[in-house]
């Protein structure tokens, strides 16, 4: 089950924030002010429904920033920052706050984080999905927000989290190593004209990318992140990592919509809501390996929040809804 933490942010991830408002990210390739021209693709159910895990593997690599320089464009103490945060997702993830949806959205001090998605029960060997992006939004300098669209994790013993990302410093895919002496981000990707036309096609009329991310070696607990690559029709390798301690962890994972913001006293919600008017976030097609099996994510083996019973308001943000498309395996974020 998705939870809404206290509106206070742990100090880690605070001085993340600190980091991210100061610059400490790395230039995407292309300005964050500047929207990257979309490619035309097309809008077919083949299009989206042609990857599967069995796609071949292309033995390329997505071209990402790696290592030092993904942790450096991340910022410095990210690497706390949400370790800290998973950690409190795992002790807290059955807990949510609901709001009635009438309700004046309150003021509040410090920071707020919410999170709302599909939430697998079972332990799974890997996950694909479908996640869209939004290239035009640009969260301008000053502004702390970050909004992590979707976000994820197959299970408590994978290695890599993938998450797309959109704040100050640029909007991005990135691998968070789970698995690393001390976790980070180890590949991350900006979304430029390059990567939208590699790596998406249109959904519901959106770009949108294709992520595989599996155990590849079940002694060593080895996991590889996978992005689809429509141009060759082939999954291109974003990140490896490995760690036996990880199989010991039963949890499910999870694939979210997930917001850190902070209070605009000049509008009356979190800062992120005006850069993000107009969006939809999406992960669809979502299906789990369990058993040597890949299965949807389905109402038998996984957990999502009734839309009905979410509220905008928990999001510090007026005007967002909640959409299961097919439960469990599609859920939408629109504002």
């Amino acid at each position: 089950m998705p939870f809404t933490s206290s509106p206070r942010r742990s100090p880690l991830r605070r001085a993340a924030v600190a980091l991210l408002a100061t610059g400490a990210l790395l230039a995407p390739a292309l300005p964050a002010a500047a929207a990257p021209a979309l490619p035309s693709t097309v809008d077919t159910a083949a299009a989206v429904t042609g990857p599967t895990p069995d796609s071949p593997v292309s033995g390329k690599a997505v071209p990402a920033l790696r290592g030092d320089a993904a942790r450096a464009a991340a910022g410095g103490k990210v690497s706390e920052q949400v370790r800290a945060r998973g950690e409190a997702f795992q002790a807290a993830h059955e807990q949510r706050r609901r709001a009635d949806a009438s309700l004046v959205l309150p003021p509040w001090s410090g920071a707020l984080h919410s999170v709302w998605g599909a939430f697998p029960t079972v332990v799974s060997d890997g996950a694909q999905a479908t996640h869209t992006i939004n290239p035009g939004i640009s969260i301008p300098a000053g502004n702390p927000d970050v909004v992590y669209a979707p976000t994820l994790v197959p299970s408590g013993k994978t290695c890599i989290e993938v998450t797309t990302f959109y704040w100050q410093g640029g909007n991005g895919v990135g691998a968070w190593d789970w698995c690393a002496a001390s976790p980070g981000f180890a590949a991350v990707a900006w979304i430029d004209a390059s990567f939208v036309s590699t790596y998406t096609t249109s959904f519901q009329g959106l770009p949108a990318y294709t992520v595989l991310d599996v155990q590849t070696n079940a002694v060593t607990n080895s996991w590889t992140a996978y992005l689809y690559n429509y141009t060759t029709s082939s999954w291109d390798a974003l990140f490896t990592s490995a760690d036996t301690s990880k199989l010991v962890d039963p949890h499910g994972g999870w694939s979210m919509f997930e917001v850190y913001t902070e209070y605009n006293p000049a509008t009356g919600e979190g800062y992120y809501c005006t850069e993000t008017y107009g969006t939809q976030y999406h992960a669809a097609n979502l299906q789990i390996k369990v058993g040597g099996s890949w299965t949807s994510l389905t109402t038998a083996n996984s957990s999502v929040t009734p839309p009905g019973s979410v509220s905008s308001t928990d999001f510090g943000c007026y005007g967002l809804s909640f959409t299961l498309q097919t439960a469990n395996s599609h859920w939408q974020v629109s504002h």
